[in-house]
């Protein structure tokens, strides 16, 4: 049987990983689109390593965010946790 700080953390980090996947499944859909946009098809050979790059760049940004999102989350249930471990 876990305490219930440990709970609480433990609640806290699940929190943290599904609002960070939401972020990702929100960037990778709208990322999605951008590639959409992006016409491909007329495209010239020497544009395609910018799309490549600014496309790389932003997931790159994508992933630094849900990793960051996912950190503040987590901090907040230790520092929860730690105020319930001291009234109990």
């Amino acid at each position: 049987m876990l305490s219930r700080p440990q709970r609480i953390r433990d609640g806290f980090h699940r929190l943290g990983l599904f609002l960070a996947g939401v972020l990702l499944v929100i960037g990778v859909v709208l990322m999605a689109f951008d590639v959409v946009d992006l016409d491909l098809w007329h495209v010239r050979r020497e544009d395609i390593l910018t799309d490549i790059g600014r496309l790389a760049l932003g997931a790159l940004g994508l992933l630094l965010a849900c990793t960051a999102l996912w950190a503040i989350v987590r901090g907040l249930g230790w520092a929860v946790s730690k105020f319930f471990a001291d009234t109990d």
